[in-house]
């Protein structure tokens, strides 16, 4: 395909976003701008483009427990995305895109591991329950319409782009900031991916689901192997000099939180999918981008 992806969370068009890719060294990307849940311009969008694949990845990326956000992600998420299979689903199966849509670790939430694709999901927040919808439409349009696709369920994501907010991004801005960096103990274990990664698997997995043969609709993505949430913050710091500021054990651990959680990505690596980083390159390169960039973390 010859693509990369450029960077996490970076949507629309928009100065920001430009910005971004700028600084990434990529050309300018073309956009054209439509809403998902209008099904008749999401038709005539793709059949002005003709794409062989559609890369799925709108919708709210929001994180908090109230209960005004559960309406937010399935709008977000679940509607959109049931929009977008309706609207692929009424082409002809020769005209008719395949379909990939990054998943979450997050839809398996409080289920017990390992976190197999058949394990019943169990989300804990809303976040996890708008995605597993959203796979629930991918994966029944799959059965019922024949849609080539593919939903590639992602451990924690980093890279360049990434809203502050987020774990290593958070860590990264009060290290440059010289702040102290509250945290629990960090025994936590999580699998992380580097962005080039999930990039790259997201294409091949789209690549692979157009060929004739048969290829699983739902798939674990391969990532790092596990880490504890303070190694990952050890190497942020010591990256930009940084240890001194961590404060572990400041803050508690969340209520019911699981001290080992990631996807089992046995049947990916069966099937020859592979991360192609390093961890702690791949943290270096996150970090040196911030560093050249914190007009972002404002």
């Amino acid at each position: 395909m010859g693509a990369r992806l450029v960077g996490v969370d970076v949507v629309a068009q928009s100065q920001r976003a430009d910005r971004v890719r700028e600084s990434l060294g990529y050309p300018p990307v073309a956009v054209h701008a439509v809403d998902l849940r209008d099904a008749e311009a999401t038709v005539q969008i793709l059949r002005q483009m003709r794409p062989e694949m559609v890369i799925h990845c709108a919708g709210s990326i929001e994180r908090t427990d109230e209960s005004s956000s559960w309406n937010r992600a399935f709008e977000g998420n679940a509607a959109l995305t049931a929009s977008l299979v309706d609207a692929l689903v009424g082409f002809p199966e020769p005209e008719r895109p395949v379909l990939v849509m990054p998943g979450s670790q997050m839809e398996y939430g409080t289920a017990p591991m390992p976190w197999t694709e058949d394990r019943h999901c169990e989300p804990f927040n809303a976040y996890g329950a708008g995605k597993l919808a959203a796979a629930e439409s991918v994966l029944g349009a799959v059965r019922r319409d024949g849609l080539r696709a593919c939903v590639l369920r992602l451990p924690i994501v980093f890279g360049p782009g990434q809203p502050p907010s987020l774990f290593v991004p958070e860590l990264i801005g009060k290290a440059l900031l010289r702040e102290a960096i509250p945290m629990t103990v960090g025994d936590q274990r999580r699998a992380f991916l580097y962005v080039d990664d999930a990039a790259g698997l997201l294409l091949e997995s789209g690549i692979r689901a157009a060929q004739p043969a048969p290829f699983p609709p739902l798939l674990n993505a391969p990532a790092y192997p596990p880490m504890a949430i303070l190694d990952v913050a050890r190497m942020v710091a010591e990256s930009l000099d940084a240890a001194g500021l961590l404060r572990v054990g400041a803050l508690p651990r969340r209520a019911g939180e699981l001290l080992e959680a990631w996807p089992d990505a046995s049947l990916a690596r069966s099937l020859g999918f592979c991360t192609r980083n390093q961890p702690l390159e791949a943290i270096r390169r996150t970090v040196a981008w911030y560093e050249a960039n914190r007009w972002f973390l404002s």
